[in-house]
């Protein structure tokens, strides 16, 4: 069975940072699914997650406006790089991280997807 995600559908939650809103697509809850997940994640200026990592979960991330800005490394924090409008980010399963809006005046908005059916966050900060 196809199933359709309309924005009127997606479940709007918290994200994991204050100023982040999560809007879940598709999910085990959402459409059914057994292997993927995907949200479309909004972070006002300047957010930030804390310290974490998504478990066995590989994460793909497609910036559709502002700039994103990922650190990562043994404690979060010892690598980055920025990310902008049409770039599409890549997080290893395990790899300890955090996504933060690099913009002091503009929302960040990004597609993120993984390959688990649910949203997987374990905080490591």
């Amino acid at each position: 069975m196809v199933a359709l995600a309309r924005p009127g559908d997606w479940r709007r939650e918290a994200g994991n940072a204050p100023g982040m809103e999560r809007a879940v697509a598709v999910s085990r809850d959402t459409v059914g699914s057994v292997g993927i997940y995907s949200s479309v994640v909004t972070t006002a200026p300047g957010g930030s997650t804390r310290v974490h990592h998504h478990g066995g979960c590989e994460t793909s991330i497609y910036v559709v406006s502002g700039r994103a800005r990922f650190t990562w490394g043994p404690t979060g924090v010892e690598d980055e790089l920025v990310a902008e409008a049409g770039d599409i980010a890549y997080v290893p399963a395990f790899e300890v991280h955090t996504e933060q809006n690099a913009s002091a005046t503009e929302p960040l908005v990004v597609v993120v997807t993984r390959n688990c059916p649910v949203g997987v966050v374990h905080y490591v900060d």
